[in-house]
């Protein structure tokens, strides 16, 4: 009898770890899972520029990274421009916004970054951890001579707004492949299309032309010869328009078609 006790308690064992590193497995999976997911979801790819808002109460600054230049970019705004629509008032996409009451944004970006992660629970923002993590290691190796620091009020000029922009937003990647835009506004919102080009010259693009068409469309495009590029997916990204390849050549590498669904944009 003791050993068929003990044969049924050591077979009783066996399940039991069984059940153990089943259980163990199904929780690492969802685990590795639940990572890739993080992962892939996060906005910063950590090799093209990405540029973020951060703010407090009373400041905010927009800080543009650049992995390709070990490059960090720091737009410090007056109180009016807060109250603005940054993205319309400086004419640059802005990947992620950062907006936490204890941010201290005379702190340099590396500790203002840790902050960030450190106080990841009472911050409002589009970024999630590994986002935070790339962004603090860019930070922290980025050499100190290649920080530029620039400010900027809301009665400066265009022109000198844009210079300055361009200086320290430029995409690497989208003047690399020097790909030209053309620009066609059909609504009845005069001037959206020079704004358009506004933003995709401060983003480091090449706008040849800019006309306007009677013909209103209901739906805005990205019309695209060849390849689906880097410039066209970080338009789709940054506008939200569909992006279509076309085989009929035009003057430009890329065509904007602007259509009644962008009358009120919030990039441009």
């Amino acid at each position: 009898m003791r050993k068929k006790g003990a044969k049924i308690e050591k077979h009783n064992t066996k399940i039991a770890i069984a059940f153990i590193i089943f259980v163990i497995a199904i929780v690492l999976t969802s685990l590795i899972f639940k990572a890739i997911a993080v992962v892939s979801q996060s906005k910063f790819d950590g090799s093209n520029r990405f540029t973020i808002s951060v703010s407090n109460d009373k400041n905010l600054e927009v800080v543009s990274f650049s992995p390709n230049k070990h490059s960090i970019s720091i737009l410090k705004l007056d109180k009016d421009i807060k109250n603005l629509k940054v993205e319309r008032f400086l004419k640059i996409p802005i990947d992620g916004f950062v907006r936490g009451s204890f941010l201290k944004t005379d702190k340099d970006v590396a500790s203002l970054m840790s902050s960030v992660f450190f106080g990841f629970k009472d911050i409002k923002t589009n970024l999630n951890f590994v986002d935070i993590l790339r962004l603090i290691l860019a930070s922290r190796t980025t050499p100190a001579n290649n920080l530029l620091v620039y400010n900027i009020t809301s009665s400066m000029e265009e022109q000198k707004v844009d210079k300055i922009v361009t200086e320290l937003f430029s995409d690497d990647e989208i003047e690399r492949e020097n790909q030209t835009v053309e620009i066609i506004n059909t609504t009845s919102v005069t001037g959206l299309g020079g704004r358009l080009a506004r933003l995709i010259t401060n983003m480091g693009g090449k706008v040849v032309q800019v006309s306007t068409e009677n013909n209103s469309q209901k739906n805005s495009y990205v019309l695209y010869n060849g390849k689906k590029t880097y410039t066209v997916e970080k338009l789709n990204k940054v506008l939200g328009f569909k992006t279509t390849q076309i085989e009929k050549q035009s003057i430009a590498d890329i065509r904007v078609v602007l259509g009644e669904d962008s009358k009120n944009p919030v990039s441009f």
